[in-house]
Order: structure tokens, then sequence, then C-alpha cells
């Protein structure tokens, strides 16, 4: 059932003729402009790769590709990519930066947080789903890595409500911790700490001993403090904690120590609102949603659940359409509505009828993420092409008409690099010194962070983060993960400098070809004995395209003139010819 929506696609697609054939969304996408032919198939078949799964397609599937049915191969081709482990490793490092998910996070076992992302976005889970389990994650977070999502914060209500609101419900609210939000008359600072009073149940336990926190039992009713610290003192009797020696104690201590920590509810605990010295405080407060509604709670219920209920229902579009703009935004080079976490008041919605499609497409496909990408990049609207250079673009429209040129992100080029060079792995990545039942649950094992990586880094999924600020990751622009959306893409002399002579491109260039180490480029020329053959495997391994005619000529002339004849593998060269790629704006940016 959850599929069908996607297979009555894929059943369109392949049984109808081509110009029978039209994608709902292009449908709508004319009504708002016309748009530019598709791109060139090769050019779209690395856009998908790089953009579903972080990497370049190979040799071997760009050839596929050519030889595959042209009505069909580019839905085929972007399902085979979703299913990809590389999908899952590449978009929980997207999601990761957004929730500020640590490799390191202290009490918690190694990269737990992004290894949940990935296996959920690996298995196709319902992003509905996965929220809700994040909002309302308890119990030991190595059985459950989604109380990561409040151990990132020490399980603060009034971090978790700052995040929320930004992450899943595009608002930024944290202004009105202090004050009245600035921007929004109606948004009062008693509405934030409501919304925070839903997150105020919840505390951290690192040890089977300890208690609620000294500065959370305020936030407990008189009675209820009273019984609760009645009952400590009873239990601390029983262990004749006061007659213990600060050695026993701590003896104690170690042998209730729990193995990582755990995420606990307690019914009873509120938030009170501040005391200031022009407005009255001390009152638990009552919980009140994002919107500033006041949330009708039974006593004793987990108040999370019931927020976690009111965000994800069917009839709040908000949350629905703030991870399609995110999703969009990152495929089609243009937004909805920015900054993509704060959506307010003033904000002015672009295109309002493809959003609204395209949430209705999400409600259809229960809130899937791989099926709406896939939805989306089967569509011409997504194929179309960039700008030729030096053609005339309409100001605002030209996103919408042409594909936006965009620079790769940090996984994006590190993945490539090695993928394109067909290097295994790299010893480190410092810089500086110091169908009708198609079915899209991945396939293929998850990689992950590992500390102290003594094998070799693949893929920048297996790097810890946040990285280290001396790494090409972080030239590249990977976050340190302390904001929401803290990866950035953009092209500064460092990046120049690291691509032309850095650890990474060096180590790369000047391994290509080596006899010693298994050289896939040199086994090519072992089965051919022609230079010019490899040529065109060069191309396609790093660009996904054949060498033109002109491009051949000219490397043609250039290995027979300017370096002396060699009878056999012409390894300087070689490098050469693979660097200089690695440095062009066409290797270094998705079309």
């Amino acid at each position: 059932m959850k599929h069908r929506a996607l297979a009555c696609l894929l059943i369109t697609i392949a049984l109808l003729p081509p110009s029978l054939s039209a994608h709902p969304l292009d449908d709508v996408y004319r009504k708002h402009s016309n748009f530019a032919e598709n791109a060139p198939p090769g050019v779209l078949l690395r856009r998908m790769s790089l953009q579903i799964r972080g990497v370049i397609p190979t040799a071997e599937e760009v050839r596929a590709f050519e030889s595959a049915n042209p009505d069909t191969r580019n839905e085929l081709f972007a399902a085979r990519f979703l299913r990809d482990a590389d999908y899952a490793h590449y978009w929980s490092g997207v999601l990761g930066s957004m929730l500020r998910a640590r490799s390191d996070q202290r009490d918690a076992p190694y990269d737990a947080y992004q290894a949940w992302l990935a296996k959920s976005l690996h298995e196709n889970r319902s992003y509905r789903q996965m929220v809700r389990d994040l909002i309302t994650a308890k119990g030991p977070v190595d059985q459950n890595a989604a109380g990561l999502f409040y151990l990132r914060d020490n399980a603060d209500p009034l971090e978790a409500a700052e995040y929320v609101s930004r992450v899943f419900y595009g608002r930024r609210l944290s202004c009105a911790r202090c004050h009245d939000h600035p921007t929004d008359p109606n948004y009062k600072r008693r509405d934030f700490y409501g919304l925070a009073s839903f997150f105020s149940q919840t505390f951290v336990r690192k040890n089977k001993l300890d208690e609620i926190p000294w500065n959370r039992r305020e936030d407990l009713p008189v009675d209820a403090r009273k019984k609760y610290e009645d009952e400590m003192r009873r239990l601390r009797a029983l262990m004749n904690w006061d007659k213990l020696s600060d050695a026993q104690r701590k003896k104690l201590r170690e042998q209730n120590e729990l193995p990582f920590a755990q995420i606990d509810v307690l019914p009873e605990l509120g938030l009170r609102f501040p005391h200031t010295d022009d407005s009255p405080g001390g009152d638990l407060v009552k919980p009140v949603y994002p919107d500033g509604k006041p949330a009708i709670i039974e006593a004793g219920a987990d108040r999370r659940e019931v927020l976690a209920k009111w965000l994800t229902a069917k009839t709040n579009d908000r949350f629905r359409k703030v991870i399609i703009n995110r999703i969009r935004t990152r495929l089609m080079g243009w937004s909805f509505f920015t900054p993509l976490d704060d959506w307010g008041p003033e904000t002015k919605i672009r295109s309002p009828e493809i959003l609204d499609h395209l949430d209705a497409v999400f409600v259809e496909k229960d809130y899937r993420i791989k099926d709406l990408i896939l939805y989306i990049v089967t569509s011409d609207a997504y194929r179309r092409r960039a700008p030729a250079p030096g053609e005339s673009v309409n100001g605002d429209e030209s996103a919408l008409a042409s594909f936006p040129p965009s620079r790769m992100d940090y996984a994006q080029l590190f993945n490539s690099m090695l993928r394109g060079t067909n290097n295994a792995s790299v010893p480190h990545v410092w810089e500086r010194s110091a169908t009708t039942s198609l079915d899209l649950t991945g396939q293929g094992a998850l990689k992950q962070a590992v500390k102290d990586n003594k094998a070799g880094f693949t893929n920048a999924c297996e790097v810890p983060k946040p990285v280290h600020s001396s790494t090409f990751l972080s030239i590249f622009g990977a976050g340190r993960r302390e904001d929401v959306d803290d990866d950035e893409i953009r092209p500064d002399i460092d990046q120049v400098l690291a691509l032309m002579n850095g650890q990474l491109t060096s180590r790369i260039w000047r391994e290509y070809g080596d006899p010693n180490k298994n050289s896939f480029i040199l086994q090519e020329f072992e089965r051919t004995k022609r230079m010019d053959d490899l040529f065109d495997t060069i191309y396609v391994s790093l660009l996904s395209r054949h060498p033109s005619e002109k491009e051949k000529a000219g490397l043609q002339r250039v290995f027979s003139s300017r370096f002396e004849a060699q009878g056999g593998f012409q390894r300087d060269q070689v490098q050469d010819l693979v660097w200089s790629i690695l440095q062009s704006r066409e290797f270094i940016h998705i079309y």
C-alpha cells in the first residue's frame, strides 16, 4: 500500500509513450515558468548521483546508463541510487547538520545519532515517524539512539523548544526566551515558555542513583517536590548514605554507573516562568503549541507525545512544508522561502502552488523522503539544463527556468575525488599542520564513523562530526554542529590552495596509476595498450562524460609533443591530466 503511488508513477512512465506520460509536477511548474530543455543525459546522471547519494557515478554506471532505454533509464537509475547505501550516508549527513548530530557525544555510543539517521533513511522510514521518535524518545540511548536529540543539550527544555521550533516548525522563536518576540507582536515570552514546558518532564540520568537535578526541582509543584524529597531521604537512609565515607560513596556510585545515559520522564515536572522586574513569575506555565494556541493535556500524560501528535498531524501542513522546502532547495537550487528555519508572518512564499502540490504528494507517499526525491527527480522540471555560458536569463525567474549550477559540498567533493580516481580509501583527511512493487528499502551494509579510525576513510560519512578545523572537509564547509545547518558551501582561497597542492589532492593524484596500488587505469592500459583509450576512461570516471573530439585532439597533441615519446604507460602525463580535471569548474560543480 505505501508504495502504490510510486508504483503507479513508474507503471505510467514505463508503459505510456513519452508524449503521453507527462509528469504531474511539470503541469504545475509550467504555470509559473517555461523551463529549459533537458540537460544532456550524462550531465543529468551525474547531477542525480551527486544529489541523491553524494558522489559521482562510476564509469560502469555511466556506460550502463548510455546503453539503457532512454524512456525509462532516468527513473530506473534514480531508484537505483536511492537504494544505494550511499544515499543514507549522504542524506544522514544533511539531516545530521540540521539536528547538530555529533559523533563524539558524551555518555553515548560513538556516532550513534548519525547511525540512527542513516538506518532510518536506508529503510525508507516515514519522516513523520522519525520525528515522532525523536520528540518522544526515552530510555537508554544505546537502546534508543533517538534520545540523543535530548542528550545533545542535556534535556534542557528551553533548548529543546528552540530547536524543535526551528527544525520541525520553521520558526525562530528563541528571541522570546528573554522578551516578547521582536518581529511577531502576537508571540509573547510566556508563549515560548509554554512551548518549552512540553519538554519539562524530561531529564538525563547517568547513574542509577541520580536524582532529579537540583536546578529542576523547583519546577515540581510544591506538594510533589516535598513528596519527592521525602522519598529520596528515605532511600538514602536505607543505604545509610549519610554514614558512608567518601570512598564508600564513590564505590557505590561506580557500582550503579549506567553504561550510557538514559532519558527519563517524570510526569510531575513542569517549568516555572522566571521572575523579572517588569513581569510577574514563579508560576508553572501551561503548555502552548508553537502557533501560540494553548494545549489541553490530561494530568500525568507525557506532554511530548501530545506535541508530537499535534506537530505531525495531517492537518499541520507546515511541518511537511518545512522539510519539503529543505529537500527541494537541495535538488532544484531554489527555495520556497528563506531562511529555511524561519517562516515568519512576513515571509513571502515563492510559487506556493508548487509547494502545495509537493505537500499533497508527500502525504500520499506517507512522508517518505526517498519517494519524494524520486518524484521530483523524475520530472522535466528537475531535468532542465543549466544556462549556457553567456546565456541571458531573467533574474528571479532564472532558477525556475534553468538549473542553477552549484559547487559541490564537502561530502560530494571528497567522495567524488576518491571515486573518480578509484581510490579505495585515504588514511586521513588532514590538510593543515595541526516498478509495480518497487521497494526503496536500502541495499548493502551501512558505513559508520569509527573512533580512532585505523583502516582509512572511504566516505565522508566515516569522518567523525564535527570535523576538525584542519581537515579537508572543514576547509570545504563542514560545520561545527553547533547550530542548525551550519554546513556551508562557499568558495575561498583556502579551498583553491587545498585543491591545488593540499595533502588529500597530492595523495590521490600521486597514487594514480601506481603499479603497487592495483591501479585500475594501469589495468585498463594493459588491456588496450593505447594511451588514447585511457582519455575516455578518465573523463567518464571523473566527469561522467566522454571527451569531445576537440578535447581528444588537444590531448593527443599534448601527449605527443610536450612529453618525450614513450612506448609504455605514461604515468606522469596521466597524473597531470587527472590533477587538471580535479581543479576544473566542471568537476567541482553540479550542473
